[in-house]
């Protein structure tokens, strides 16, 4: 079957009038949760679904491109940060035994 409706129509012809777009749906879950501390800090709620839509677009494979290139433009950097983290991690589990 094909569908011959206009993509940009808000509703498709097999649902009802009356049902609520996706984007206008209040959040469930998590997302409930999350919005719930943010609006106590202050931050909009709307906000967090604008975070969420650039998480998704996010290259992983650009990021860890770049990351690549500075870590070979300075090992030493790099190394000292791992060292840094090692160092703090073994304080953490240290303290917490």
């Amino acid at each position: 079957m094909v569908d011959n409706m206009n993509p940009t129509s808000q509703f498709h012809p097999y649902q009802r009038e009356t049902s609520v777009p996706v984007a206008e749906r209040p959040l469930s879950g998590l997302d409930s949760v999350l919005s719930n501390v943010l609006e106590r800090v202050g931050i909009d709620p709307t906000s967090l679904r604008s975070v969420r839509d650039q998480m998704r677009n996010l290259n992983v494979n650009q990021s860890f491109g770049k990351v690549r290139a500075y870590a070979k433009a300075n090992p030493g950097k790099m190394l000292g940060g791992l060292a840094a983290v090692a160092i703090s991690l073994g304080v953490m589990r240290a303290r917490r035994s």
